[in-house]
């Protein structure tokens, strides 16, 4: 046995025009141990060298090797297998996560559901660090302010933002002013506006672009009634004399209704009995100052009236002069020969009336005129007040009277 040969290396490189193979082919020439079991030796195929499906030649006593183009691992079809992503969720941050509490992962907590960092601006309210978190309208009215900390300017700050449109801004319903930053004109929108924040008593309304005190009642009939005190007269300004005298002009039902339209109401009508007992109520108090046109009297007693002095005449007319429901009581059911007249507003309205569900004998006479009143009395001394009768006159007048503003038209439904 003879001393082994190292084989000489040759390194070809070949290559197929077109074919897109590259080849490198590690070659050795043949030396005197062919034929033993040299792992550096190939032996030649016994098949069809042309058949090979990888491109490459095999010839006896030639090792080859081939390149493949790809770039790793490939799939059945030949494509790249992409790695599986871990879910957000698992507690670890796997790229593009931004951090990942697991289970406690949230959208109001530090780490949100994307698995993303819960910051200001991203529409998310992070709970215990952000106040509120509007995204893209932080800053702007009626949104999150820029830090999250709390609602940027906005209709109830207290503060009038008149380039958003706000009249008024405040956070009591007595002052003339809505929920909505927009004037009060009436107990109804108030009530509408307020809900239960708003209970009877005096308010401040906006009308004919000046302030008006009035009297809302809001409970009868859901709430919503708006009363004002008129008195019609001179205050005698001696100050000289602490009472400060009235001296009243009596005025009929229609010179009532004109000074009560100088604001934009008509002369009281009940609509209902609820309606006429938040009337008595009106009436009744003390703290609730008359008013002359635009003209606030002071409240002092000597100027203000009573039950009766207010609802002695009211809106409530003959629907044809000279004729009446004598001996019937006084409602729309009972009695269609008196009406209130249409609102303005709303002419094609059939308002109801009720003054009373008890007939009076003689009563409603027919000692009537289009445009009389009849005369009220009441009895103070029972609690409240009640009608004991009424009078067809065509000269019934009062010196105070009790206006209302028509936008309410009596019992919801």
């Amino acid at each position: 046995m003879h001393e082994r040969i190292l084989p000489r290396i040759r390194v070809g490189v070949a290559g197929r025009m077109g074919g897109g193979v590259l080849a490198v082919a590690l070659a050795g020439c043949l030396d005197r141990n062919a034929g033993l079991d040299d792992p550096t030796v190939v032996e030649p195929s016994t098949g069809d060298s042309s058949s090979s499906s990888s491109g490459s030649t095999t010839v006896p006593g030639i090792m080859t090797t081939t390149v493949d183009s790809g770039h790793g691992g490939s799939d059945s079809d030949g494509t790249t297998a992409e790695p599986v992503p871990e879910p957000c969720g698992n507690g670890k941050i796997d790229p593009p996560e931004l951090c990942d509490q697991g289970e406690a992962n949230s959208d109001a907590g530090e780490c949100t559901l994307a698995c993303r960092w819960n910051v200001c601006g991203d529409g998310r309210v992070h709970a215990g660090d952000e106040a509120c978190d509007d995204g893209p309208d932080n800053g702007k009215y009626g949104h999150c302010d820029m830090n999250c900390d709390g609602p940027a300017e906005r209709c109830g700050d207290l503060s009038v933002q008149t380039d958003e449109g706000e009249l008024c801004d405040e956070n009591d319903p007595h002052f003339a002013c809505l929920k909505e930053c927009t004037w009060a004109t009436s107990c109804t929108n108030i009530k509408a506006s307020w809900g239960d924040e708003a209970t009877t008593g005096i308010y401040l309304i906006r009308r004919m672009s000046q302030f008006l005190t009035v009297w809302c009642d809001m409970d009868a009939d859901g709430g919503g009634y708006t009363f004002i005190k008129y008195a019609s007269g001179t205050v005698l300004d001696d100050h000289n004399d602490p009472e400060y005298p009235f001296s009243p002009i009596y005025l009929s039902a229609l010179q009532a209704e004109q000074k009560c339209g100088y604001w934009g109401l008509r002369l009281f009508a009940p609509r209902s009995p609820e309606h006429l007992a938040a009337a008595v109520g009106a009436a009744n108090a003390k703290q609730f100052a008359p008013i002359q046109k635009d003209t606030l009297f002071p409240p002092y007693p000597e100027i203000d009236s009573d039950v009766e002095g207010y609802l002695s005449i009211m809106g409530v007319y003959p629907v044809t002069p000279g004729t009446s429901c004598v001996g019937k009581a006084l409602n729309s059911e009972a009695c269609p020969e008196w009406a209130i007249r249409p609102d303005p507003l709303q002419p094609d309205v059939v308002l109801p009336y009720w003054v009373s569900d008890k007939p009076i004998a003689g009563q409603p006479g027919t000692n009537n005129c289009a445009d009389c009143s009849l005369y009220y009395q009441w009895n103070k001394l029972a609690q409240p007040p009640v009608i004991t009768g009424y009078l067809a006159l065509k000269n019934a007048t009062s010196a105070h009277f009790l206006c209302e503003l028509g936008d309410k038209l009596g019992p919801p439904g």
